[in-house]
């Protein structure tokens, strides 16, 4: 299947986090060691908002410092009908005003690291990753934000955005573990998942009226909320 190829990312394990969007369709599995913020989170029927942190980061253990955290969030929302996967071109060409720092298509999640004029939020970069993929009928465009000097604004970054995707993807497909069928009698069944697997990527992808994302008509209280998982 489109991905199961190595992405460097893990299956949800037992307990892992994840929150359903989309009534049910889309499974979002937090990276290991991340949680959703429920407070900023916002499922509804046709997609949804959903913010995590670091969970040390939300619990304010502080261990964590936050100058090594990240804030990733993720907007769900209907695709056009027989939608193909967006490329890191589309990707870019949907924020005309932010400079292109990097791409990379080497994983399974197509990025782009972007640079704009202002920070997203107090204390965040105004350097910070986004990627896209569609899971059946649905858009996720995702997007990582960081403080200056985080590690997450290099490649420690992108691997957190595969390893979101490759969770959820997982997890929004695969049987559960108690009722998955034998290796040999599941092959049949994943081969024909839909909308998986790699399609012709349209340059088109802003058409697809795409969901709103976290800077489109973000409320300030969102912001702030942004702002003080960095503080």
């Amino acid at each position: 299947m489109a991905f199961a190829a190595s992405s460097g990312g893990k299956a949800p394990r037992a307990g892992a986090q994840v929150m359903s969007f989309a009534g049910g369709d889309v499974l979002l599995a937090a990276p290991e060691a991340y949680c959703f913020d429920r407070r900023s989170s916002q499922p509804d029927k046709d997609g949804g908002f959903a913010l995590l942190a670091h969970c040390s980061r939300l619990g304010r253990q502080n261990w964590f410092g936050a100058r090594k955290s990240a804030v990733l969030t993720a907007s769900i929302g209907p695709a056009r009908q027989d939608a193909a996967a967006p490329q890191a071109a589309d990707i870019a060409a949907m924020f005309p005003a932010a400079k292109v720092l990097e791409t990379s298509e080497d994983q399974l999640l197509p990025l782009v690291k972007l640079e704009f004029p202002g920070a997203v939020a107090e204390s965040a970069s105004p350097v910070h990753w986004r990627g896209a993929f569609v899971l059946d009928r649905h858009l996720v465009a995702l997007a990582l934000y960081a403080p200056e000097g985080s590690r997450a604004l290099g490649r420690h970054g992108a691997a957190l955005l595969n390893e979101l995707t490759h969770r959820t993807l997982e997890a929004s497909t695969l049987p559960p573990l108690e009722a998955a069928p034998s290796p040999r009698a599941a092959a049949p069944a994943l081969a024909a998942a839909p909308g998986l697997r790699p399609q012709a990527r349209p340059v088109q992808l802003a058409a697809q009226k795409a969901p709103a994302d976290a800077e489109t008509g973000k409320k300030r209280g969102l912001r702030q909320r942004i702002a003080g998982l960095f503080q």
